[in-house]
């Protein structure tokens, strides 16, 4: 007679390999989308210019005109912006850092980022303006269906 064990499947480990597989692949996709992240100027946002020239494909042509507009300021304030916080780190390790110069480094920043927002919501606001009525409502159409997603929907405010 055979006394052999019977090899019998294991449920657990089968389930256990499926979720490896798709916790791998949730990893790669991460990595992915970390890695690259569109930096361009006009780019960011649910009302970017580069999104309102995807949600209107006719105001494209518009939309890119302000982007060149705004690009060279754009760049220059990010440079000014990047400057402002190297400065900051570059008093932090000096030997000479007091408070009082940590705080006006920390004012340069403040105003760096303040100019770089200001130029963008001007952009913003420029692109949204060359918009018809109806390639309005295909924006507003396009960021409704964006925030309602059934992942977003789930943290919510359900109310009392």
């Amino acid at each position: 007679m055979d006394t052999a064990p019977r090899r019998r499947r294991s449920w657990l480990l089968i389930a256990s390999l499926f979720v490896n597989a798709l916790l791998i692949a949730l990893i790669g996709v991460s990595i992915y989308r970390l890695t690259h992240i569109d930096t361009r100027i006009g780019s960011g946002g649910m009302l970017s210019p580069r999104m309102i020239a995807v949600a209107a494909p006719s105001a494209r042509p518009a939309i890119d005109s302000v982007i060149d507009a705004h690009a060279a300021k754009m760049r220059a304030l990010r440079v000014a912006s990047s400057d402002a916080r190297r400065a900051a780190f570059r008093l932090l390790a000096s030997s000479d850092y007091t408070p009082a110069k940590m705080t006006t480094a920390l004012d340069a920043v403040a105003q760096a980022d303040s100019a770089l927002e200001r130029e963008s919501i001007a952009m913003m606001g420029d692109s949204l303006a060359k918009l018809s009525p109806d390639e309005r409502a295909q924006v507003v159409a396009r960021v409704r269906r964006k925030l309602s997603s059934w992942f977003l929907r789930q943290f919510r405010d359900r109310g009392p």
